[in-house]
């Protein structure tokens, strides 16, 4: 009997290991202070990757940097479709029951992104084909109480202006009011040694998850 009831702890602990393992930090805490009824705007990034390395070296007989592209997109789309198609297939029967809401593929990383109760994020947290599943949360990176400064009091004309001719644009009455203007850099040196531990990578993974997965998902 005593060795019963060990193997069943040792089972239960290894079954919360392996999702404290999937579900990271924050979404974790997160989990904690939602209600069972509640669904969580979640990432969720597939074990399987696409090898980077051999993809760029197949786009290379491309003659065209268009091609290239059409290739690369077509080839991340086909690799998503084809790993998350088991994973889709049981988040479409929970969509039925009102569990999750309508996922969103987000194939440039191979994740999906979607709603999903707390029972659901522990279940797929079993899943031996995810490798994380991350909260989505929403920063607001400017502080409420930063007053906004007028731009009249800061702005000057700078030589680049002069040299595309914005001035020019200004006196036609183009002066890019209301126009959002963002950018996205993926910068990273794989190779630099704060990135070749296990932690950095793990903490790579998750900005590559919240960040690049939501930023940069259907350019073209």
């Amino acid at each position: 009997m005593k060795r019963i009831i060990l193997t069943l702890i040792w089972a239960l602990a290894t079954l919360m290991g392996t999702a404290q393992a999937t579900i990271d930090r924050a979404l974790q805490e997160e989990l904690t202070r939602r209600n069972d009824d509640e669904k969580i705007e979640v990432i969720v990034l597939m074990k399987a990757q696409y090898d980077r390395t051999k993809l760029n070296r197949r786009a290379e007989f491309c003659h065209t940097r268009a091609e290239r592209r059409d290739f690369v997109v077509n080839e991340l789309k086909a690799f998503a479709e084809a790993s998350q198609s088991d994973l889709r297939q049981s988040l479409a029967e929970m969509q039925q029951k009102g569990l999750v809401s309508e996922p969103r593929t987000l194939w440039s990383a191979n994740a999906l992104y979607f709603s999903a109760t707390k029972s659901v994020i522990f279940d797929l947290s079993q899943r031996n084909d995810i490798e994380l599943i991350g909260l989505d949360h929403k920063e607001n990176l400017i502080p409420e109480t930063e007053a906004a400064t007028p731009s009249s009091a800061l702005r000057e004309t700078t030589p680049n202006i002069f040299q595309v001719n914005a001035d020019k644009v200004w006196e036609l009455g183009y002066t890019g009011e209301g126009v959002v203007v963002a950018v996205v850099d993926s910068g990273v040196n794989y190779d630099h040694l704060a990135m070749a531990t296990t932690s950095s990578m793990a903490t790579m993974t998750r900005w590559t998850t919240r960040v690049m997965a939501r930023t940069a998902l259907e350019p073209f």
